[in-house]
């Protein structure tokens, strides 16, 4: 996910209240207008309203799994349970929920929305939380990760394969990736992926929500390249 311009990393304060819970459509709609984002400022907007939603909406109501499943293909590939991890466009903490029943523990969380990263503070997840913009430079130390995970932000509206390089930038040498990535976007991402020197150790066409059919690129691969 992405920020508004000039917006810098903010670690979330302990003191932040809840959001609040603003008349809102129906889970799809929802999730058809975030499919749907133009801009950052627009990707703000829709996290603000949809936050104390998010969670019934997005595994309650409609069902999504992507993020169980790509945390549980981490944890196949990545046995030392202490090893550092990074959740981009964490939201409310559904994979990092996932990756604490593995038993991982050192765990820190990026994302665009104040609100959103509010919600996943309130479940005691995450080491740390920052509000940050995946597509400018990430304000974190090279190699300061073993790890990352993702689900729900390689997706239309959201964030390309521009923030690969990036995001490599703060992995450790040898680090594992486990994403999910829209089929919708993952054309532009494949040539990305190798170019950044992460080679691919699993790619499964699957689906991302229960009874549904394959939507999404579950990808698994560690950083060869040394930087």
């Amino acid at each position: 996910m992405v920020m508004p311009e000039g917006t810098i990393l903010t670690r979330m304060s302990r003191s932040q209240r809840n959001p609040g819970t603003p008349e809102s459509p129906s889970a799809s709609e929802r999730v058809a207008r975030a499919r749907s984002i133009r801009n950052p400022a627009d990707a703000v907007a829709v996290y603000r309203e949809w936050a104390s939603h998010y969670d019934d909406d997005v595994v309650g109501s409609l069902g999504f799994i992507g993020g169980d499943r790509i945390a549980d293909l981490l944890a196949e590939h990545v046995t030392d349970r202490t090893a550092s991890m990074i959740d981009l466009g964490c939201g409310t903490g559904a994979a990092g929920a996932r990756l604490r029943t593995h038993g991982f523990e050192t765990i820190d969380g990026l994302d665009i929305s104040p609100e959103m990263l509010t919600v996943a503070q309130g479940k005691q997840i995450y080491r740390e939380l920052f509000v940050v913009d995946l597509l400018a430079r990430i304000p974190i130390a090279d190699g300061s990760y073993a790890a990352a995970v993702s689900a729900g932000t390689f997706t239309s509206g959201h964030v390309g394969p521009e923030a690969i390089a990036e995001i490599v930038r703060i992995l450790r040498p040898q680090a594992v990736v486990a994403w999910v990535v829209a089929g919708s976007v993952w054309p532009q991402f494949e040539p990305a992926v190798i170019a950044a020197g992460i080679e691919i150790l699993h790619r499964t066409e699957e689906p991302i929500r229960r009874g549904g059919g394959p939507e999404a690129t579950m990808l698994v691969g560690r950083l060869s390249r040394c930087r």
